[in-house]
């Protein structure tokens, strides 16, 4: 998964109407790719957060984090293991301790952080090898298995966060700003020493929110801003690898840098304006060539770009703005509640309403 899936992760993930009552489960058994430790993988980290269909999401019954195969294998054999009931979990653990060949299916986010040797573990049953200090973030549905052996010897901490847990954390997609959003790079990538202590930093801040014993809520509410915290780090790391590559020359920079601006002017602008004409006349070109050029670029459409940050900032808004659905839809630039209703129903599957009640 790249940036811009862990961006739409959390905003994305769980609101059909089917799947609004908390004690149901609905399991669709989809994988959703490796990430590896690379640049895209620093995306993947924020993609994963925020971008899950709602078709592929379970909603977790309060003691399903107790009954994940992963918290089993881990809790028995952690050094040091910390959990906030349905929310998420902390483990630090040596990988030649666990029982090989046991397959574990995410139904959450599931980040490694791998502080001394190697970590060799089977993604969607490719093989795949993490050094020491490298960043690893796979997402829900994804199949995970460990390769060990007495021989192998490392130090790993891992953090899993529950669907449910992620849908509350905050992002401000304002200040995320533009090249990681469409870099592909699949170049190797390595936290420095001083970056993999300030990620370690986080968890052991999360592995203390595990024993505050203060209210629930206020409990999660830390953790949410810790992991909303997390992700900016993780960007702001990725801001530092894109700033190290050189340009690509040539025809391939020229198209690099209209997608690259037209999704700094979405930024600017998806507030006021929706159209991919209004972007293509910035850009002094034609509506068709743009479209191309990002479809070819992201995989996604130009339109699709603007709907999913029209999209974004209508769910933050009415999730944590405290405006009601027509202010929002005033805010965005919409001549009435009716089509703005009908515009976020059409993109998600439930009207505003819904979404904010849910």
């Amino acid at each position: 998964m790249n940036f811009q899936s862990i961006l739409f992760y959390i905003s994305e993930k769980t609101y059909k109407k089917n799947l609004l009552k908390a004690n149901s489960i609905v399991s669709r058994q989809k994988n959703t790719g490796l990430s590896s430790c690379c640049d895209e993988n620093i995306c993947r980290f924020v993609h994963n957060c925020i971008y899950l269909h709602p078709q592929n999401i379970t909603i977790l019954s309060m003691d399903s984090l107790q009954s994940n195969s992963l918290y089993k294998a881990l809790h028995e054999i952690s050094s040091d293991f910390s959990s906030m009931a349905s929310s998420y979990f902390c483990a630090s653990f040596n990988s030649a301790d666990i029982v090989a060949d046991e397959l574990h299916r995410l139904d959450g986010l599931c980040i490694f952080l791998i502080r001394e040797g190697e970590l060799e573990i089977e993604i969607n049953s490719v093989r795949s090898v993490f050094a020491t200090n490298s960043f690893a973030a796979f997402g829900f549905g994804t199949a995970v298995k460990f390769v060990t052996s007495p021989q192998s010897s490392n130090k790993v901490d891992l953090l899993f966060f529950h669907t449910s847990f992620l849908q509350g954390v905050n992002i401000n997609f304002a200040a995320i700003s533009t090249p990681i959003i469409v870099d592909r790079s699949s170049s190797d990538v390595v936290l420095s020493d001083a970056e993999l202590d300030v990620m370690l930093r986080y968890v052991d801040l999360l592995k203390l929110n595990c024993g505050t014993r203060l209210n629930r809520q206020v409990e999660t509410n830390i953790a949410s801003s810790l992991m909303a915290a997390m992700i900016y780090q993780m960007v702001g790391v990725h801001y530092k690898r894109l700033g190290s590559h050189n340009v690509t020359k040539g025809q391939r920079a020229c198209r690099t840098a209209y997608v690259h601006d037209f999704i700094k002017l979405v930024h600017v602008y998806y507030a006021k304006e929706r159209s991919v004409a209004f972007y293509a006349d910035k850009l002094f070109i034609s509506p068709k060539y743009l479209s191309l050029l990002v479809k070819d670029a992201t995989g996604k459409s130009a339109a699709r770009w603007i709907d999913e940050f029209v999209l974004m900032e209508a769910k933050n808004m009415l999730r944590f703005s405290g405006k009601n659905v027509q202010q929002v839809a005033y805010s965005l630039n919409f001549s009435n509640q009716s089509s703005f209703g009908k515009y976020f129903k059409h993109l998600t599957g439930m009207s505003p309403t819904e979404y904010q009640k849910s």
